[in-house]
């Protein structure tokens, strides 16, 4: 039952601040009740952050109010504006939609190519290669630059093409030639960049971290 003289919120942990054993027609103990209210106002347990997570958090804090100029709160209830500092533009593209001719002709030494454009693959010995080299650099919070990209319909990959970012998450076995890169922002750029990116696309650079990493690489 709920304590009447509590006049607190109808909703979440008011409730659960509220609610008091009553054995009278209680259909649980003293102490499974007090798990339960336990459970209502704080939720389920959650496991501890890894080494990487809390990296990746202080990471992107650090990023944030590197940018941050300040808030601007509206005097009528709206909601707040934040200010950032611009970055710097990113790198120059020459991307321009591939030519139908071009396309026509490559249709036809591919027929697979019609569902798409982009580069041949590599081959397993090729793959092979990349993954056995990346072991030397690949870690999280490494500092790389994008150095090449497949093709796209709209330019979008190919504009990453001179970015620098971070190693953000190491990809599982299945996906061992891939990588996900933390990109710096550029321009106006508010939200994170994270992109999934082939070895073969990423190069380490020796660059500043903006936040050291507290585990081994």
């Amino acid at each position: 039952m709920t304590d009447p003289h509590d006049s607190g919120p109808d909703e979440g942990r008011g409730i659960a601040g509220r609610l008091v054993y009553d054995p009278s027609f209680a259909t649980v103990t003293e102490e499974e009740f007090n798990e339960l209210v336990a459970l209502m106002r704080d939720g389920p347990a959650r496991k501890p952050l890894t080494p990487e997570a809390q990296w990746r958090r202080a990471y992107h804090a650090a990023m944030f109010n590197r940018r941050l100029v300040g808030v601007q709160h509206d005097l009528f209830g709206a909601k707040p504006t934040t200010h950032m500092h611009k970055a710097k533009p990113g790198p120059v593209c020459d991307w321009q939609p591939e030519p139908v001719a071009e396309k026509l002709a490559r249709i036809a030494r591919d027929p697979g190519a019609t569902f798409g454009i982009g580069r041949p693959a590599l081959t397993e010995d090729e793959k092979a290669a990349v993954i056995r080299g990346a072991p030397n650099w690949l870690r999280i919070g490494q500092r790389v630059r994008i150095v090449g990209s497949f093709a796209s319909y709209d330019g979008r990959a190919d504009r990453r093409v001179g970015r620098i970012g971070v190693i953000w998450r190491l990809c599982s076995p299945v996906f061992a030639d891939h990588t996900y890169v933390y990109l710096d922002p550029i321009g106006a750029e508010r939200t994170d960049k994270v992109a999934l990116i082939e070895l073969r696309d990423v190069a380490p650079i020796e660059d500043a971290l903006l936040v050291p990493v507290p585990f081994p690489g």
